[in-house]
């Protein structure tokens, strides 16, 4: 948690600034063996209870405003948006998701919960264990728990518990400004510290996402409008520190002016709903690539409104050649995202000097640099890597294996490749983690599922706050019928990575056992 100066604010700074005094002659003192942190609890405890009754008072001021309202500021009052808009207004600088929140508190028995206390629940699945929702503590008295949230009825205070909610509790947490700093709590805090730095890094990369497609048709939406279609494999998509997938076609409610294609064989476009992206942010979708052959289906109308909902949705994005790259922060570490290729209007991954340069410039000032390209030829005759110029449709869909090699000697620390509609193989090269294609990951009603086409994994790959790789994780996933990922319990992608990776990559470093484990030789 970083603690944001704000000389506006002069009342709110002495607390700032009291806490902080007191914190550091804390950690003097321990280093000596004791701690005289008692001597103050009184003026701190009147200082922290101050604290938490502004920050209800101030937060009571938006009740009835909308779920996602965007403020004039800038801040959007989806849940995470909510909590951290207004402990931002005491200085109090939080993470933007409720997961990475949950992971900075101290976690405190419900019964024992104040206000400006966090409740942590999961998302619409109540099944999985990943937090997807949270409320601040705004009572805990005589008449019970009260907590206000931003939800789909907008900001407002509901009791605790609530059926619907009490099935969804995961743990209370309280952040860490707000807890009188005696000996155990700094000794708990600095071993924290000291455990986060040793904490390797999980990152997550999927292949093409197309949840159903309104042209030519509206009969290639999936059933229940999709709610459903990424519901086996939320959990594993929402256990990771930045989880990636490539978002094949535009995002596009109403209507746009489709591409005109010179061979209609080979003429597919696709626009998926506005709301749909909602579906992948509450799945565990944090970045996406929009640099793919389809994202210039309906033109600049296509384009245009699937940046806006993306920004609004406050995913993260990067592709065109308007938004080359992406900066974000999760859990105190900075990460740049880039993503290329062979299309117009995108980040060409054919312009290999260009692709060095926006991921040299990331590498200097982020601490991990993912790099995404949509390339080589497509169909399940392309599985394998080619180590040269591929040709499809008359078309240069660029070397994956140079651009690969290339962007990591640049800087970059995971690459991810999508586009041939096949898994390819997995590779590692100066301690950096590739594949050369996720597969088809959530493409329901238009693409060609069988055989091949129809399985892909999900790969957690693990790496240290340097972005050196350590270890990975494969899932394998299957699509059936109409599409829609589903756990493959024949775990047929890992035989196939496995086989691939020992065909086409032969000196590569790293093997795959039975169970999708990826580790070095």
């Amino acid at each position: 948690m970083k603690i944001i100066r704000n000389p506006t604010n002069f009342d709110n700074m002495k607390y700032i600034n009291l806490l902080t005094l007191v914190f550091l002659f804390s950690v003097s003192s321990f280093g000596q063996g004791y701690a005289r942190t008692d001597l103050y609890t009184y003026s701190i405890t009147e200082k922290i209870d101050s604290i938490r009754n502004e920050v209800i008072a101030y937060s009571k001021t938006f009740l009835g405003k909308p779920y996602k309202c965007r403020l004039k500021s800038g801040e959007i009052l989806d849940c995470s948006g909510f909590v951290q808009n207004i402990f931002k207004k005491f200085s109090i600088e939080l993470p933007r998701t409720s997961r990475a929140m949950s992971k900075l508190v101290y976690r405190v028995n419900i019964s024992e919960v104040k206000k400006g206390d966090l409740l942590f629940f999961t998302g619409r699945n109540n099944k999985s264990n990943a937090v997807g929702h949270l409320s601040v503590v705004c009572q805990n008295n005589s008449d019970g728990i009260k907590m206000i949230h931003s939800c789909n009825r907008g900001v407002v205070i509901d009791n605790y518990p609530r059926s619907y909610y009490d099935q969804r509790f995961l743990f209370a947490g309280r952040v860490p400004i707000l807890t009188d700093l005696n000996q155990a709590q700094l000794k708990s805090k600095i071993a924290n510290v000291t455990a986060k730095r040793d904490t390797l890094i999980s990152i997550i990369g999927v292949g093409d996402i197309m949840l159903g497609t309104n042209f030519p048709s509206s009969k290639y939406l999936p059933p229940n409008d999709g709610k459903d279609l990424l519901k086996d494999v939320s959990p594993i998509l929402q256990d990771a520190d930045v989880t990636f997938g490539n978002l094949e076609g535009v995002i596009l409610t109403g209507k746009g002016t489709v591409k005109k294609c010179s061979n209609p064989k080979y003429c597919y476009a696709f626009k998926s709903p506005d709301h749909y992206l909602n579906y992948l942010k509450e799945a565990g979708f944090d970045i996406l690539s929009i640099a793919n052959n389809h994202v210039g289906d309906f033109g600049d109308i296509g384009r245009k409104n699937t940046v806006k909902r993306l920004k609004e949705e406050g995913l993260k994005f990067a592709g065109l050649i308007d938004y080359p790259y992406q900066i974000f922060v999760k859990d105190s570490l900075k990460f740049g995202f880039c993503a290329f290729s062979p299309n117009r209007g995108t980040v060409r991954i054919t312009d290999i000097k260009r692709a060095k340069k926006i991921v040299s410039h990331l590498d200097s000032i982020c601490d991990i640099v993912i790099v995404s390209f949509h390339g080589g030829a497509e169909g399940s005759k392309y599985r394998h890597v080619q180590k040269k110029t591929e040709i499809f449709l008359g078309e240069n869909r660029g070397n994956p294996y140079k651009f690969s090699r290339a962007v990591i000697d640049a800087g970059a620390d995971i690459v991810f490749g999508h586009g041939p509609h096949v898994t390819r193989a997995i590779d590692c090269y100066k301690d950096r983690f590739i594949i050369y294609s996720l597969g088809n990951f959530a493409t329901y009603g238009r693409f060609n599922l069988t055989g091949v086409n129809g399985i892909a994994p999900i790969i957690k790959v693990f790496t240290n706050k340097n972005g050196v790789f350590q270890s990975a994780k494969i899932f394998a996933i299957k699509q059936e019928g109409e599409g829609g990922p589903l756990l493959d319990k024949e775990k047929k992608v890992i035989q196939e990575l496995t086989s691939l990776t020992k065909n086409d990559i032969p000196n590569c470093p790293l093997q795959i056992n039975e169970n999708g484990i990826i580790t070095r030789k």
